[in-house]
């Protein structure tokens, strides 16, 4: 990582995170009985900023919240953690929600409701284009509407910054918003999803996503680290092994650490590893915000 402070804009979602354990996720029509209920902060846009933050981005949140008590603990949060969120709005609904369920294994599974997050639009981005032009990497996913997540591609592609796109949780995109990214970040059921093919089907869509207009596609893949696919070719990255307790939030970690390392100058490679290794931190601990690491963590990670 380079010697001057590198700058971050994420636009995205707050949601309060609804966490249950259970030993096992149910079937269809089945209950199952869970250990532990817990409420703590998520959603994608705002793990990705602070886990820059805490990887040491100048890092500016634009999103949308309601007025409720959950947002005013939002806002404590960044203010705590470092995340300059004044280009935050609030609006007359709830605060965005999710539901989250965390087997023995530490696999989960997410259902949002997204509230207050599909208010943000091309509106409250336009507000927030000149804290934009003052950033280096542009990081925005999919818990906001397609309206915003276009108004942000192109403020971004006309401020000349580079775009990192986590297209998470999938769905496909218009040919004008894929074209204004540099960087889609896609597991590897979301990039089938972006290309219009079924998650669970067995298929490489790599190939296919480059030739939708995107100029590197980074898919990652757990464990097994992720692939770098551009015009010249692809490369495999392996990440760290650890012990895995929880991977919510490994997603997010690994974009904030991609999207620092290359606003730090870090080469395309070079930025998924360290990706790589800002997720696998994340797997060690329970839920994502006390697990997003910081540069220490980073540090004294074993390869």
């Amino acid at each position: 990582m380079g010697s001057t402070e590198p700058a971050i804009a994420v636009v995205g979602s707050y949601n309060v995170g609804l966490v249950t354990e259970v030993p096992r996720f149910p079937v269809p029509g089945e209950t199952v009985t869970g250990s532990t209920y817990r409420e703590v902060p998520g959603g994608k846009g705002s793990n990705q900023a602070i886990g820059a933050a805490r990887l040491g981005a100048d890092t500016v949140f634009i999103g949308c919240v309601g007025r409720d008590a959950y947002a005013a603990d939002a806002f404590d949060l960044w203010d705590r953690e470092g995340v300059d969120a004044s280009a935050v709005s609030q609006v007359e609904t709830h605060t965005g929600v999710g539901t989250v369920l965390v087997d023995d294994d530490g696999e989960n599974e997410i259902a949002v409701v997204p509230g207050a997050n599909y208010h943000l639009g091309r509106e409250q981005v336009a507000d927030a284009a000149d804290r934009i032009d003052d950033c280096d990497v542009l990081l925005v996913q999919l818990e906001v509407d397609d309206d915003a997540v276009r108004a942000a591609v192109e403020t971004a592609a006309e401020c000349g910054l580079d775009v990192v796109l986590n297209p998470a949780p999938a769905r496909e995109l218009p040919m004008d918003v894929l074209r204004n990214v540099d960087y889609l970040t896609p597991n590897e059921s979301e990039a089938r999803v972006l290309a219009g093919r079924s998650p669970d089907e067995d298929v490489d869509v790599g190939a296919d996503l480059l030739e939708l207009g995107v100029r590197t596609v980074v898919t990652t893949q757990g464990g097994d680290g992720a692939i770098v696919r551009d015009a010249d070719g692809q490369t495999h990255v392996p990440t760290p092994t650890v012990d895995v307790v929880d991977t919510t939030g490994a997603g997010d970690a690994f974009n904030a650490g991609f999207a620092v390392a290359l606003a730090d100058g870090a080469s395309t490679v070079e930025a998924v590893r360290y990706g790589c290794r800002a997720g696998a931190v994340t797997t060690t601990e329970f839920d994502v915000v006390p697990a997003l690491p910081t540069l220490d963590d980073l540090e004294t990670l074993g390869d």
